[in-house]
């Protein structure tokens, strides 16, 4: 009889384990197809990059028409003969880092100010700010258009920066992450004799560093495929940034081979920085849980 149960436990065990690998088969093959799906065009327009002329005519009609034969880079070499590149990315570069510093800086300060500083109307400035999260930035577009012409802002990069430098949802984003940090450790530094910038840059900054990732990775990625906003206010060529040289190179490339380089140059650099920023950027989301208000 004890044979029997313990044959028993052991069956059941073994097919408790089957099951959970069955399952973990089944969650990583569906993982695997989702990404397989979420990459494709990606994958669609560096392949087509690589492709020659003549090769693109044919790449619909089957799997094995869409794989190159044949790699070249003179897709890319015709995008920055026809096209200052370089100078389209320079000028994106500074807008996205100019922004993402200052938002950092600024939405950070009032983020830290809501939390852990006590003041009269704080709840209702809380509160001003979540609704004006409803309101859609086509909404307020013609009243910062005319603001940004009004202090002779056009054509130039603080026409870019300057309307994004605050945001309510990055100063929420903070704030909740800053509810998080343990009221004593402020305390003990106010003790200590440190005054409250002193406590946000040396000891506030170094805990919320996932959070600073985050809203960087956010902003950054936002302005360098900001399209809207720039477009109405960049006419003079020198000052386009790469979405708009983009748009224009479209209507004059020659083939799809030079559009899709285009849009792999454009894509690259984004690419590349989340893939070393990715953990950091997963830790500051997953740490965005519900606080009070």
């Amino acid at each position: 009889m004890e044979n029997t149960v313990s044959n028993k436990k052991i069956f059941f065990k073994t097919g408790e384990k089957g099951k959970k690998r069955a399952l973990l088969a089944v969650r990583y093959t569906v993982n695997i197809l989702l990404g397989i799906i979420f990459i494709s065009p990606l994958l669609f327009m560096f392949i087509t990059s690589l492709n020659p002329i003549q090769a693109l005519s044919s790449q619909t009609t089957s799997i094995m028409d869409f794989l190159p034969r044949k790699l070249v880079l003179s897709n890319f070499e015709m995008v920055f003969s026809r096209i200052p590149m370089a100078r389209y990315l320079l000028n994106t570069l500074f807008y996205a880092l100019s922004t993402a510093v200052l938002v950092l800086l600024c939405n950070s300060l009032a983020g830290y100010a809501l939390a852990k500083i006590p003041f009269k109307g704080s709840k209702l400035l809380l509160s001003f700010m979540i609704i004006m999260l409803t309101i859609p930035f086509e909404g307020i577009t013609l009243a910062l258009y005319m603001v940004v012409s009004k202090l002779n802002l056009l054509n130039t990069p603080m026409a870019v920066i300057f309307p994004s430098v605050m945001s309510c949802f990055y100063v929420f984003m903070f704030r909740q992450f800053f509810l998080g940090i343990p009221n004593a450790v402020i305390e003990a530094a106010e003790i200590d004799g440190c005054a409250p910038f002193a406590i946000f840059f040396k000891i506030v900054i170094p805990m919320a560093v996932p959070v600073f990732i985050t809203v960087f990775i956010l902003e950054f990625f936002g302005k360098w495929s900001d399209y809207y906003w720039p477009m109405l206010t960049l006419t003079d060529k020198d000052m386009w940034n790469i979405q708009i040289a983009i748009t224009d190179f479209n209507s004059r490339a020659g083939h799809y081979g030079q559009f899709m380089a285009a849009l792999t140059i454009c894509t690259l650099p984004i690419v590349i920085l989340f893939m070393f920023l990715q953990k950091y950027y997963i830790e500051g989301i997953a740490t965005q849980g519900i606080k009070d208000m």
